[in-house]
């Protein structure tokens, strides 16, 4: 029973660290030819520079990439079934959806208040009023802006690897 507990415990490990090496590869993949592009020690033809500096630029999509991959290669679709399934369990309190939902406009609300008592000219709010653009704001934020990029990675495959330790 032990040489089986420490053999799993090794196979965590190696998955653990197999999981970083492909998330950072990856994103570098993309992220070094960026900054040597910028700092102009590099020169690709302009489309190809113009991608990579453009939010489509897949860098980010490391964790996601590692996660899912090693998940299907360990377990196959049922690896993947349970990684997606990690990514949107909603069993938590009541209690939570106050600072779900309250929280943003609490936030933004002060940010607000704040700049009307320092003088500063509110910002244009019109944007606002159009249900359609703030659906593709956050459809846009939430797929190219970080969460789907890289929180599958991160909390849904490494996090329990990380805390076991």
């Amino acid at each position: 029973m032990i040489c089986f507990k420490m053999k799993y415990r090794e196979s965590e490990d190696r998955d653990l660290w197999l999981y970083f090496l492909i998330a950072f590869v990856f994103s570098w993949l993309f992220w070094v030819p960026q900054a040597l592009i910028s700092k102009g020690l590099l020169s690709v033809p302009s489309i190809l520079a113009n991608f990579l500096f453009s939010p489509f630029n897949p860098a980010a999509f490391g964790p996601l990439v590692s996660a899912f991959s090693l998940s299907y290669l360990s377990k196959g679709v049922e690896g993947v079934k349970d990684l997606l399934k990690r990514g949107v369990d909603y069993r938590f309190k009541v209690l939570w959806y106050i600072p779900i939902f309250c929280l943003f406009p609490i936030i933004t609300g002060g940010a607000l208040l704040l700049a009307v008592l320092s003088g500063e000219a509110l910002p244009e709010r019109s944007v606002l009023l159009d249900p359609l653009l703030i659906a593709v704001s956050f459809a846009y934020i939430f797929f190219l802006g970080g969460p789907f990029q890289e929180e599958w990675g991160w909390r849904g495959y490494a996090l329990d690897r990380l805390q076991a330790r």
